[in-house]
C-alpha cells in the first residue's frame, strides 16, 4: 500500500508491514487425495469379488416342502 507522496521512513514501515503480514498468513493446505484413491480402489476391489463370486457360484436349487416331506 505505497503511496509517491509517503516520506521514505513511512515507505519502509508499508512495505515491512506488509511483510509481516505475509508471514503470519497460515500456510496453504493442500487436500490429500491418497485417503480417497485408497477407499476407491478397495471397493473396486469388493465390487469385483462379489461380482465374480455371483457368477462363479452354483445354482440354487428350490424344493418345495411338499416334495421334502416337511409340512
Amino acid at each position: 500500500m505505497l503511496h509517491e507522496s509517503d516520506p521514505p521512513s513511512e515507505t519502509a514501515f508499508t512495505e515491512a508491514m506488509d511483510q509481516a503480514r505475509l508471514r503470519l498468513q497460515p500456510p496453504a493446505q493442500q487436500d490429500r487425495a491418497w485417503p480417497a484413491v485408497v477407499a476407491a480402489a478397495l471397493f473396486a476391489t469388493a465390487a469385483l469379488v462379489f461380482a465374480a463370486a455371483s457368477v462363479l457360484a452354483p445354482p440354487v436349487e428350490l424344493t418345495s416342502a411338499s416334495k421334502t416331506g416337511v409340512q
